[in-house]
C-alpha cells in the first residue's frame, strides 16, 4: 500500500481560499456539495468535500471548474495561476465578466432549457423572461425569510 503524502501549505491555503469563497458563495447560488458535485462532473459529493478540506489538492482544472462554478477568478483560489491566467487573457478575446459565457459550467436540464427558449419567438422570450424574474424574486424573499427565522 503506498503512503499517502501531506499536503503542502500552499495546497492547505488553496483549500481555505476555496473553503472561504464557498462559505461566501454557497447561499446566495443555492449550492450544495452534491449540486456541486453534479455541475463539476464529480462522480460524489465526497469529491468536493475532499477539494474544500485540502485532502485532495487543487490541481489546474479543479481550480477552473470551482472558480466558473463561484464565479471568482481562479487566482482568487490560487494565486500561483495569476501569471498563466493573465497571460492567457491577454492572448486572447477575453471578457472579464462572469455573466459571460464561458464562466458558467451547464448542467444537462439547464442546456435543454437554453435551447427550448432559443426557439420561442422574441415577443414569448420576453413573457417568459419576465415571469421568470418575478418568480425567481418571490423565492429570493422566501429564502431570506427563512434565514431571517432561522437565525432568531
Amino acid at each position: 500500500m503506498r503512503k499517502k503524502r501531506l499536503p503542502t501549505s500552499e495546497e492547505l491555503e488553496a483549500a481555505s481560499r476555496l473553503r472561504e469563497l464557498w462559505g461566501e458563495k454557497k447561499v446566495s447560488l443555492r449550492l450544495t456539495q452534491e449540486k456541486a458535485a453534479e455541475a463539476l462532473g464529480f462522480s460524489t459529493q465526497a469529491s468536493v468535500s475532499h477539494y474544500l478540506n485540502g485532502t485532495t489538492p487543487l490541481n489546474t482544472d479543479a481550480t477552473l471548474k470551482f472558480a466558473a462554478l463561484l464565479g471568482v477568478k481562479p487566482e482568487d483560489i490560487r494565486p500561483d495561476l495569476a501569471d498563466v491566467m493573465n497571460y492567457v487573457r491577454k492572448s486572447a478575446n477575453y471578457i472579464d465578466d462572469y455573466s459571460a459565457p464561458g464562466w458558467r459550467l451547464l448542467t444537462p436540464e439547464s442546456a435543454e432549457l437554453l435551447d427550448l427558449y432559443e426557439r420561442l419567438p422574441q415577443s414569448e422570450k420576453e413573457r417568459h423572461l419576465s415571469d421568470l424574474k418575478e418568480k425567481v424574486e418571490d423565492f429570493d424573499n422566501l429564502f431570506k425569510e427563512l434565514l431571517a427565522a432561522r437565525k432568531q
